[in-house]
């Protein structure tokens, strides 16, 4: 993995993220908008910028173990969801990609982008909002589909402190 210290040129804010119910503690709990578009949120005012939403053309269950399953099969079965919206980030050299852990990676929707963009001369700086299991393997995946990219150090967010998380964008970023 190639990683970068400086962060120059244009930059966005991209997005994947599942309002509804989440898992906290033990229970779940309903979180709308979902946890990884707040931190994207505040992360693109922070560096005021703009900010693309990945958006799955067949929508994910509202439900925690309805997006767990059609996760797992996807994930199994190495598929590319198709996407109704798919960031176009040819304008832009640093990429902010922030999307939940899911079967300890990327969900399946980020890889679709990833694979739909080229990444020659762009940096993408990953965050991953989790509930203890941090990045994952994310890094690796991330590599494997957008090999020309170069990967910034990526962050790991927990979702059940993203409304407080203003300080730890900052320091990321700074």
């Amino acid at each position: 993995m190639k990683e970068v210290a400086a962060r120059v040129g244009p930059q966005c804010v991209v997005f994947f993220s599942v309002p509804g119910e989440t898992y906290v503690g033990g229970k779940y709990e309903e979180r709308d908008p979902g946890n990884t578009k707040v931190a994207a949120t505040i992360l693109s005012k922070e560096l005021r910028c703009p900010i693309m939403e990945i958006v799955p053309k067949d929508p994910y269950s509202r439900k925690y173990r309805g997006q767990v399953e059609r996760a797992k099969k996807e994930w199994v079965q190495f598929h590319r969801p198709v996407l109704s919206v798919c960031p176009d980030v040819s304008e832009f050299s640093e990429v902010y990609l922030c999307y939940p852990n899911w079967c300890g990676t990327i969900p399946m929707p980020v890889a679709t982008f990833l694979e739909s963009n080229g990444w020659k001369g762009k940096t993408i700086h990953p965050l991953c909002t989790n509930e203890g299991s941090g990045m994952g393997s994310s890094m690796e995946m991330i590599a494997a589909c957008a090999p020309d990219a170069i990967l910034g150090e990526g962050l790991p967010i927990r979702g059940s402190s993203v409304r407080s998380c203003r300080h730890a964008l900052q320091d990321w970023i700074s």
